[in-house]
């Protein structure tokens, strides 16, 4: 996937901003205004092809959460009064920042991979109508954690890795932020609005690839509402 380095990022609103370079407490302002913004872009969808995951996860037991780390790889005492859980981490797989949908066997290679309903708790994903005893791990899509950027100086050079689908957003409107900062009402909402266009191509574009794939369409039928 494409990426922009942090220091084009800079630049490009220094540039926008008229200005060969800014003050070191505006650059510090304006890093701030990008972490902000970059925030902003990552919540708009968990859909965002770069931070998307399917994994096979353990299924744990509720009872057994107390004495669980993410270092171990086996689920304890699974019995049909305990809720089964996915938690949020597990050893050598990604953290788990927010769950999409929970399957029983890899989905999207074929129709018929049957799908949990689940509700989501401080210790992970508490999977509804399962039977313990026919299953010891599910397969997980879920968005990976937002990480900020942890560019402290020389901005302008940096070169940390920006997502080229939020590269545009993010100028627009950190330098609307700074704008706004200056008193600059009006030139602010010209500059969100222009950042909020850009942000929203990047958004028509993910609806246009779940029209032509399965990764979001559910069918809720009596098939999977069943405890199995």
């Amino acid at each position: 996937m494409q990426t922009r380095t942090y220091g084009d990022l800079f630049k490009l609103i220094q540039s926008l901003a008229g200005v060969g370079t800014f003050a070191a407490s505006e650059k510090d302002d304006i890093a701030n205004f990008i972490n902000r913004r970059f925030f902003e872009a990552f919540n708009t969808s968990h859909m965002w092809p770069r931070y998307l995951k399917i994994e096979e996860r353990v299924i744990w037991s509720d009872g057994d959460l107390t004495n669980f780390t993410p270092t171990q790889n086996i689920n304890l005492s699974l019995s049909d009064n305990n809720s089964a859980v996915v938690p949020y981490e597990q050893n050598l797989k990604g953290t788990i920042g927010e769950f999409i949908r929970i399957h029983r066997t890899a989905p999207f290679n074929r129709n018929s991979a049957l799908e949990y309903d689940f509700y989501v708790d401080g210790n992970g994903a508490h999977i509804l109508n399962i039977i313990p005893s026919t299953a010891s791990s599910v397969f997980v899509t879920y968005q990976t954690p937002f990480t900020p950027f942890t560019v402290s100086s020389n901005y302008d050079t940096s070169t940390v890795e920006v997502p080229a689908e939020f590269f545009h957003f993010i100028a627009h409107t950190a330098y609307a932020d700074f704008l706004r900062m200056d008193g600059q009402t009006d030139k602010a909402l010209i500059e969100e609005q222009t950042g909020g266009n850009y942000l929203a191509l990047e958004l028509e574009k993910i609806d246009l690839r779940m029209n032509n794939n399965t990764v979001l369409k559910k069918f809720s039928t009596y098939v999977n509402r069943q405890a199995r």
